[in-house]
């Protein structure tokens, strides 16, 4: 069977990081082509410890660069982290603290070169879009080589940052509309994905004696992200589902057949007050756009017990 090929676009954070081991449970059937990184909640550095970490815990030979470390045109940026995943409590067990080789070339150069030695390819992207504004702004036929882009961004509803945190828009709107108006395939897996895209407890703790070191680290960081969201509740009251941005996402790329999508139209608020720097969707399709215009594959549902099969449960 033909692998899937895929390029990865990413910040690494424990959320994104679940991307990874999703995608390694499935190894027989895709083939990561490169990583390129980006700032997010976390600075480039950090995002750079903690892939090297990873990779050599999953036995990748995968190539890795540095992509953007600010935004594509802000003068300024939110604050961002430097620990990486591997230096959280109850955490990853991996080593950050190797120098991962990474290319020479920047992001958007990587990425270009990557496509144009397949012919072409798929995207998925976890945190701002910097890095593909950059290619296509310098690169204008690099649209035509990108398949899909599956973005981890965006939300169903509309909401302020402090109720629904779309990072991926938020850390770099203009990255993210530019992207948009390159009318490129683009599937949306949103924050609230979590919310037909999720595990249980019992779910979670399926690896929880695994010896195998790959596994038993994919449960870890399970269980502790599980634990952070049950964390403000009584004991004995602990039972909220882990919601899986990350794991739809990857479903959406590889196993689409999990997965219905409805087309929409979206645009980045820069301008307003209440929405700015959010990615404002026509949900109902109120403005009257019509079929061409929408630019959005919003992911709507999805087959959770056979994605957390796939992806997370079965070996």
């Amino acid at each position: 069977m033909k692998k899937i090929s895929l390029l990865l676009d990413m910040s690494v954070t424990e959320e994104s990081a679940g991307i990874l081991f999703a995608l390694d449970h499935v190894k027989e059937q895709v083939e990561v082509l490169g990583i390129s990184l980006c700032f997010g909640r976390v600075s480039l550095e950090s995002s750079r410890r903690s892939m090297g970490g990873l990779l050599e815990l999953l036995g990748w030979n995968t190539e890795v660069a540095l992509g953007a470390e600010r935004p594509w045109r802000r003068d300024y940026m939110l604050p961002v982290s430097d620990e990486d995943v591997g230096q959280a409590i109850n955490g990853l067990q991996i080593d950050t603290d190797r120098t991962w080789p990474v290319s020479g070339e920047d992001g958007a150069d990587f990425i270009y070169r990557k496509l144009r030695e397949q012919g072409g390819g798929k995207i998925l992207c976890a945190g701002c879009l910097t890095n593909l504004a950059i290619l296509l702004e310098r690169y204008p036929d690099a649209g035509k080589l990108i398949e899909e882009i599956i973005w981890c961004g965006g939300t169903w509803r509309h909401a302020q940052l402090q109720m629904v945190k779309d990072y991926g828009t938020f850390l770099d709107p203009e990255a993210a509309q530019y992207v948009l108006e390159q009318k490129i395939p683009l599937t949306m897996c949103p924050v609230d994905a979590g919310e037909i895209c999720y595990v249980t407890k019992e779910e979670v703790d399926i690896h929880m004696y695994e010896k195998d070191p790959v596994l038993h680290q994919f449960n870890r960081l399970m269980k502790k992200r599980w634990c952070d969201i049950n964390a403000e509740l009584p004991l004995g009251q602990r039972r909220r589902h882990l919601p899986l941005q990350d794991m739809a996402a990857v479903a959406a790329a590889v196993a689409p057949e999990l997965c219905s999508r409805e087309m929409r139209y979206g645009e980045v608020d820069l301008e307003g007050r209440l929405t700015f720097g959010m990615l404002v969707i026509d949900i109902n399709n109120r403005l009257n756009h019509r079929p061409e215009e929408m630019n959005i594959g919003q992911l709507v549902q999805i087959d959770r017990e056979k994605a957390i099969r796939k992806f997370y449960m079965n070996k």
